[in-house]
């Protein structure tokens, strides 16, 4: 993933300006500025199509489509660390589900060739055959923005042709617009064992799962949660598909509500930084 990551880092420049060097069958962008927040983002849609002849010398298409709400300026100032902070959600979701492919096909096409050297050539159409047919989407938005925290939402679907089902994933990334940085997991949680407790109890509550109808790593201990964002006060954990339970169990929101935890137990699980980001005041 390293490898992949820094071909983002590097051709990331080339697709934002959306130069069309006759790979890209659909290219466009839109600037968008508020004056009364001095932030700048770009509206991008790429879409790629490429075809490649497997080892029969069948035909296989690939048909992969990028949109995202690109942000440039955030308080007037560039936003290097949430632009990497996105990178990595994306390359992130890429190694759950596959896509990691589909990223490199999009950002560097010239240099792009699959894991058993077959060169992508790009195409101008691609067959409808589920059989031959893989395609992706990834779909980059901003959630929503407050005074403090502007959250981002990564969708991505990727369906690799003769699949039984495709694979999708909902990533987040919580930026700060005071300190300027994207929040970690380690920022906002102190207590990792309360943590996983209170996942637990709301995973109960709000799908009515136990232990035994999940997926636990030979430690026994609960996976802590790659994503997560903020609703006001109430911190949503989210597992993607197959992280911690089966396909039909689907992706695991799991909400963690003030009122699930007693004030000692809020003081332990979170960081005084979680507590004043959530508005949460604690006696």
């Amino acid at each position: 993933m390293n490898k992949i990551l820094i071909s983002i880092l590097l051709t990331m420049a080339t697709l934002w300006s959306c130069s069309n060097n006759g790979n890209t069958t659909a290219a466009n962008k839109e600037t968008k500025v508020s004056d009364s927040t001095l932030c700048q983002f770009k509206n991008i849609k790429v879409n790629k199509m490429f075809a490649c002849r497997d080892e029969v010398q069948d035909t296989l298409y690939f048909d992969n489509n990028f949109t995202a709400f690109w942000p440039e300026i955030i308080n007037g100032k560039p936003c290097t660390e949430l632009q990497q902070a996105l990178l990595r959600a994306m390359t992130d979701s890429a190694e759950l589900n596959q896509l990691d492919l589909a990223i490199e096909c999009l950002l560097n096409p010239t240099n792009y060739t699959e894991h058993d050297s077959k060169s992508l050539i790009p195409v101008k159409s691609v067959k409808d055959d589920e059989n031959k047919l893989s395609t992706s989407e990834i779909n980059v938005k901003m959630e929503s923005m407050t005074d403090r925290l502007l959250t981002y939402h990564l969708g991505t679907y990727s369906y690799m042709a003769g699949a039984a089902h495709g694979i999708y994933a909902n990533n987040y990334v919580t930026y700060d617009l005071k300190t300027e940085k994207a929040v970690a997991l380690s920022d906002i949680i102190a207590d990792t064992t309360l943590l996983r407790t209170a996942i637990l109890k709301s995973i109960k509550q709000t799908y009515e799962y136990d232990k035994d109808d999940l997926f636990f790593p030979d430690n026994g201990l609960l996976p802590l949660p790659r994503d997560f964002f903020f609703d006001g006060s109430v911190l949503h954990v989210v597992y993607q598909v197959y992280e911690i339970a089966s396909y039909a169990q689907g992706m695991i929101d799991a909400p963690i509500y003030p009122y699930m935890l007693k004030p000692e137990e809020m003081k332990r699980l979170y960081t005084p930084y979680a507590l004043e980001l959530m508005d949460l005041d604690i006696e």
